[in-house]
């Protein structure tokens, strides 16, 4: 229901910050404001449930869908390649500008992983869960906030293209843009592939080193100690390759001279490649000998990954500036409307995606244990179909999206 709602209030969102006048504090930035304080309120209320309401499955319901919205909404105002482009049009600052937030996620991403600890002990303070969650996300919501607050105050809108008297944006300027603007259309399309990489390099790694690596497929017996260090390097695949590729970009960019469309091509072949290397290694028996090379493939693929986001953002961001160039007019907001959207439909979709995958290629768990109580014999061919989601398919997307 929420990217039913975001297809229809994305749009409206990117109108109306288009619409915007230019004032003292720039155009798109008083949208960030609101951005802000509507994610905080939303996502404290979403835990801070009143008493009065818990007992109504219905009130419940109506209250968390409601501020879901509210939170959901203040995303959508959140663009940040709408103030990257307004503080500067030089595409070497654009890219060093992407580069902070980018690793701030990453670490807030780390520290977010703690945040069960830090509800389980203050548990043991207020004696319930219900208000330790709500206490924790109102906390950790405030501090963002307050950071924000002060990180906003500090950001100046110095390239704003200003409407002509009598000017007006329409909601049906989005529809034109589709006609008008093809480098945004051709951005979009490609992105409906490469956004899903991703998805599928991480669809079934865990399940894959359990009994590729672990497992005894004659007994289904699984070495735990061994799978527990290789679940820590699965997870280490996710995180530290993306934060060093983050640092790293500056410098490669400039080897390229700052053409972010060959860099994305490159980032994109190195991801293929990766996937392509997992497919092999496993079919060909090397990976099984060599687990090794199986994780020097994930990491080449989260590597060339979180390398892509640079490059991914300033084409973001000259899409917005050829709008500019074509018709005088700012539409930065709408023109950056169907990427976003895109994107909360594929995140979306992830979860049901993976999980429809593995059903249908047999893996069956017993929901209490977690261990496989489908038929031994039928592992190694899901293995072989768990290295296609991961890295054939993910190669194929790759080259579909470099062609595009």
């Amino acid at each position: 229901m929420a990217r039913l709602f975001d297809a229809v209030d994305d749009p409206i969102q990117g109108f109306i910050m288009d619409s915007g006048k230019v004032g003292k504090h720039g155009k798109y930035k008083p949208f960030f404001m609101i951005s802000i304080i509507m994610t905080a309120v939303g996502t404290i209320l979403l835990y801070a449930l009143p008493d009065g309401i818990t007992s109504s499955p219905v009130l419940v319901t109506v209250w968390v869908i409601f501020f879901y919205l509210v939170y959901d909404i203040g995303t959508s105002f959140n663009n940040g390649n709408l103030l990257y482009r307004t503080m500067t049009d030089d595409v070497n600052e654009r890219a060093k500008l992407v580069i902070g937030p980018r690793v701030w996620v990453m670490i807030i991403g780390i520290l977010g992983s703690a945040m069960m600890m830090i509800i389980v002990a203050i548990n043991s303070f207020t004696g319930s869960y219900k208000k330790s969650y709500a206490v924790v996300a109102a906390a950790a919501s405030l501090i963002a906030a307050l950071i924000s607050v002060i990180g906003w105050f500090m950001v100046k809108e110095r390239h704003v293209v200003r409407q002509e008297e009598g000017e007006k944006v329409k909601i049906t300027d989005f529809f034109e843009l589709l006609k008008t603007n093809r480098p945004m259309l051709i951005n979009v399309l490609h992105s409906v592939f490469s956004g899903f990489i991703w998805t599928f390099l991480f669809a079934a790694p865990m399940y894959y080193v359990k009994y590729a690596f672990c497992a005894d497929l004659s007994t289904g017996e699984v070495n735990m100690a061994l799978y527990g260090t290789y679940t820590m390097i699965v997870s280490l695949m996710m995180i530290f390759p993306i934060i060093l590729a983050t640092v790293v970009a500056t410098p490669v960019l400039k080897a390229f001279r700052g053409d972010f469309v060959k860099m994305h091509k490159m980032d994109l072949l190195l991801q293929g490649l990766g996937g392509l290397i997992i497919f092999v290694a496993h079919i060909t028996g090397i990976a099984q000998s060599m687990p090794a090379i199986f994780f020097a493939a994930m990491f080449l693929m989260a590597f060339a990954v979180g390398l892509d986001f640079v490059p991914g953002c300033s084409i973001g961001m000259e899409v917005m500036d050829y709008t500019i160039y074509s018709t005088g007019k700012d539409r930065s907001a709408l023109t950056g409307v169907l990427d976003m959207f895109l994107q909360k439909a594929q995140n979306a979709v992830s979860s049901a995606l993976v999980g429809g995958i593995l059903i249908a290629i047999g893996y069956e768990v017993d929901s209490v244990t977690g261990d496989y109580i489908g038929e031994l014999s039928a592992m190694p061919s899901m293995l072989t179909w768990m290295t296609v989601i991961m890295g054939l398919v993910p190669a194929i997307l790759a080259v579909i999206a470099v062609l595009i």
